[in-house]
């Protein structure tokens, strides 16, 4: 394919949708000159420190190449250049690179570029102004919440070097287009009733086995868990339904990385941290979207009973979920 549109999760694409209906009313502040405010100029830098800090001591990973980021406020949008920021005015709709356009609001996104057409990936997201401007508001204050949006969506951009080739690949071999994601295995599967009593009946064992205090009891539940994603799959995943099971793979992998990321920041004490139940209600929400809240459930597992995972999940060739929960489970 010669391009792929960019990976926007189910929450953000909320985001997304709420933003366009924001933007009509928005003000837009006529500034000739572009500067951030305080607040916002804070919150970026530190977002970005916490990258950094996360990525070396929660991923055990030496530092990636810088991503561009585009940083948004309800006047500019700005590009970070070494370590400096230079912005350009905008209106109710924000220009991206590679024609991508977003409305202005609370967006947050990770975008792969197009490697065939020479655009590099990036990330971008509306600072804190755009978000209270919009009436976001969070039970853990909304900086914190974005704090945990930033880290999802910056590991999105860490995994682009084994996520494109293989996105791509699926794309091709099935015919999805341009916009395939995890929204679509949903919004495809959701009007399924044993589809769904499935996914969630093997859900909440992920959830029972991170949870249990016994880490025997823990690995045996990972095994009945691992068993029921096999039989789900195996049944609902045959004929021309096969192409969903590299779907749910590869985004179950992606987005469980991400929700994680967002959770281990949250109770790791790097600023002010969370009791584990708070950060997990903080990070699970509603608990509607299906591959962020089993993908959060099955790195939960992983991370408690698989040593150094981290080797297994960034290798050249990483190991995607299934085959992580496998080690998990501690079967053949």
């Amino acid at each position: 394919m010669a391009s792929r549109a960019p990976i926007i999760p189910r929450a953000a694409g909320l985001l997304l949708v709420l933003s366009g209906a924001l933007a009509a009313c928005m003000t837009v502040p006529q500034t000739s000159a572009c500067m951030m405010e305080p607040g916002d100029r804070a919150w970026i830098n530190q977002a970005s420190a916490n990258w950094t800090s996360a990525e070396r001591d929660l991923l055990r990973l030496d530092a990636d190449s810088p991503v561009p980021i585009y940083a948004i406020d309800r006047s500019c949008t700005y590009r970070q250049v070494a370590d400096t920021w230079s912005g350009v005015p905008h209106g109710v709709e924000i220009a991206l690179p590679g024609g991508v356009k977003v409305p202005l609001g609370p967006i947050s996104f990770a975008s792969p570029g197009d490697t065939q057409g020479g655009e590099d990936p990036y990330f971008a997201m509306s600072l804190p102004s755009v978000w209270r401007t919009s009436g976001v508001t969070s039970a853990i204050g909304l900086e914190r919440l974005m704090d945990g949006v930033f880290l999802h969506e910056r590991m999105h951009a860490r995994q682009f070097y084994f996520a494109n080739p293989a996105l791509e690949h699926i794309a091709a071999k099935y015919g999805f287009g341009d916009d395939l994601s995890d929204d679509l295995l949903q919004e495809y599967w959701q009007g399924n009733p044993a589809y769904r009593q499935a996914y969630e009946a093997e859900r909440d064992l992920l959830f029972a086995a991170a949870a249990d205090p016994d880490d025997r009891m823990a690995r045996k539940l990972a095994g009945e868990a691992l068993t029921m994603m096999r039989a789900r799959r195996s049944k609902f995943f045959t004929g021309p339904e096969a192409k969903w099971r590299e779907v749910d793979d590869i985004f179950l992998t992606m987005e469980g990385l991400g929700q994680w990321m967002a959770y281990r920041w949250y109770v790791a004490g790097y600023d002010q941290p969370l009791a584990p139940e708070v950060a997990l209600a903080a990070v699970r929400r509603k608990q509607t979207y299906w591959t962020q809240d089993e993908g959060l459930a099955f790195m939960l597992v992983v991370d408690r009973l698989v040593p150094n995972w981290q080797k297994l999940a960034f290798a050249e060739k990483p190991e995607l979920a299934e085959a992580l929960l496998q080690r998990a489970a501690g079967t053949p």
